[in-house]
């Protein structure tokens, strides 16, 4: 394979300007590979999506039925609406804390105590938006790329591994020689 084919995966070496043109451009075996690839991803994306069209049909409908009720219950039913529509808004604000954090930095293990910390903190704007620069200013912890808990790697990572255990090491240790 050319040198300029290898890096950037385009004969002649130029950058593809549209991710999914290049993909149309893959072979079939290289296309299969990315639907399997992205499939969880697309079906979590196609629930999520499906969850906020039912809640926002479902206070649409809520207040349909409210104009049509009587007073005691139009009232339980607008203030229903106003529930759902409280739900749909922190869903909405999570998901772009979730987007923001990680652009960020956070790591994906630590999203979610970021979230908690942005919910009970003081990091939305004014407008109620997340203010990750703020967090990552005040917490930079949280952003710091997760390391591997004392566990080795392999070769680069610049930890020490232990010595293997062994039968013959565990033989030696119990005759008293090493």
């Amino acid at each position: 394979m050319p040198d300029d084919q290898k890096q950037t995966g385009q004969p002649g070496g130029e950058t593809p300007n549209d991710f999914e043109a290049y993909i149309a451009s893959q072979p079939d075996p290289i296309k299969e590979l990315y639907k399997q690839h992205t499939a969880g991803w697309r079906s979590t994306l196609e629930n999520e999506r499906e969850k906020a069209t039912n809640a926002t049909n479902t206070v649409k409908e809520l207040r349909e039925a409210a104009k049509t009720a009587d007073a005691a219950t139009a009232e339980k039913l607008t203030k229903l609406a106003a529930e759902k529509d409280a739900e749909i808004e922190l869903a909405r604000q999570e998901a772009t804390f979730y987007r923001d954090a990680a652009a960020a930095g956070c790591p994906p293990g630590r999203l979610e105590r970021a979230w908690r910390l942005f919910r009970n903190g003081e990091y939305p704007t004014r407008r109620g938006e997340p203010d990750v620069a703020a967090m990552k200013a005040d917490v930079p912890e949280l952003f710091v790329p997760a390391r591997g808990g004392g566990a080795n790697a392999g070769a680069g990572t610049g930890a020490a591994g232990r010595p293997a255990v062994s039968m013959d090491n565990l033989i030696r240790a119990a005759a008293g020689k090493r």
